[in-house]
C-alpha cells in the first residue's frame, strides 16, 4: 500500500516548492501540517500559502488569487482543492506560479468512494471530485496527469489508512504543466 506523504516527499526533493493549504486548524489551534515541517527538510526552498496564515513561517492569502513574485518547480495542494470557491481560477494561477514543466500535485477525497456513500457531506466542501471530474478540471485548465493514486494511506491511524486503502477514499495528481 502506497503512502501519500512517502510519494510527495520523493517528488519535491531538491525542488522549489509552493504549498497550499499548509496550516491545519487542531483543536482551535492553528498549525503547520507535519507534511509542511517534513518538505521543508526535503525541497530546496518551500512557501507556505494558507487563508489562515501566520504571516511568519506561512503567508496568509487566498491560493485562487495570490500573485507571487517566484515560479516553482512544485505545487502541492493537499486537501485543498474540495474547499475552493473557483478550481478554475485556482488551477490558471497555479499554472502562472510554475516554471516550464513544473508539476502540480493535488490530493482530495474521492467522491465515488463506497466510504463516502452514506456521508451527508462537510459543511467545509464547495465541491467533491471523482477521478474522472478531476482530471476533466485538471486538463481543461492547462495540465496533463502523468500518474493518479487512489486509496492511498495518510500515516494517520493503522485501521483508517487500511480502509481508505480498501474504499479508496483518496485520490492524488501528479500534474504537469503543458508548454
Amino acid at each position: 500500500m502506497k503512502d501519500c506523504y512517502d510519494i510527495i516527499l520523493k517528488l519535491v526533493e531538491g525542488k522549489d516548492v509552493l504549498d497550499i493549504g499548509s496550516c491545519s486548524n487542531q483543536g482551535g489551534l492553528l498549525k503547520p501540517k507535519k507534511l509542511f515541517y517534513k518538505m521543508k527538510m526535503a525541497a530546496k526552498s518551500i512557501v507556505g500559502i494558507d487563508i489562515e496564515g501566520d504571516g511568519k513561517e506561512i503567508i496568509k492569502g487566498n491560493a485562487e488569487i495570490i500573485k507571487l513574485n517566484k515560479k516553482f518547480d512544485m505545487v502541492i495542494a493537499g486537501d485543498v482543492i474540495e474547499h475552493l470557491d473557483n478550481a478554475g481560477l485556482f488551477l490558471d494561477n497555479m499554472n502562472r506560479h510554475l516554471k516550464k514543466n513544473g508539476f502540480l500535485i493535488i490530493v482530495t477525497p474521492n467522491a465515488k468512494a463506497i466510504g463516502y456513500l452514506p456521508f451527508k457531506g462537510n459543511r467545509y466542501h464547495t465541491c467533491w471530485y471523482c477521478r474522472y471530474t478531476l482530471r476533466h478540471l485538471i486538463e481543461k485548465y492547462g495540465f496533463v496527469v502523468r500518474k493518479e493514486y487512489i486509496g492511498l494511506r495518510r500515516r494517520e491511524n493503522p485501521i483508517k489508512d487500511m480502509l481508505r486503502h480498501f474504499l479508496a477514499n483518496n485520490l492524488l495528481f501528479i500534474c504537469q504543466k503543458c508548454e
